[in-house]
This record gives C-alpha cells, structure tokens and sequence, in this order.
C-alpha cells in the first residue's frame, strides 16, 4: 500500500489523524525523538489503529500549549 505525505482531514482538527513522520513536522523534531518519548511517556497523546501510531492535530495542539512556558525558571 502506497504512502502519502498528504494530511486528509476528516472532520476538523478533532479527527484528523496525523502518521509519526507528520506529527514530527508539526511539532518541528526528528520523528525519532518523537518515536523516543513516546516510549518513555513524554509525547503527546496518541492513538492505535492496528499496529499504527497516529496523532490527532487536537492533541499535538493542546500538547504544545501545556509546554508553553513564561520563563526559563519555570517548572515543567
């Protein structure tokens, strides 16, 4: 089956569903860093389907608004 780098949304940001390589872009890492804090519970939530990881664009956004910091003394 052909892959695509395509993003087909399906009904707004709340469904689209993004593959690990998309997610990485979005999210401006290497889909091996993204792939690493999966494993070690850091990433943003995820969904199975199948064997496949995908992310909905919702919850990388959501995941990047709680990373959003103040200052660089600020607690994570």
């Amino acid at each position: 089956m052909p892959t695509t780098d395509k993003v087909t949304p399906i009904r707004g940001d709340d469904l689209t569903l993004v593959d690990n390589k998309q997610a990485a872009d979005i999210l401006g890492v290497n889909y091996l860093t993204l792939q690493n804090w999966r494993s070690t519970g850091k990433s943003p939530r995820y969904v199975k389907v199948g064997r496949n990881v995908r992310y909905r664009i919702s919850e990388l956004k959501a995941w990047l608004e709680a990373q959003t910091r103040n200052h660089t003394g600020e607690v994570a």
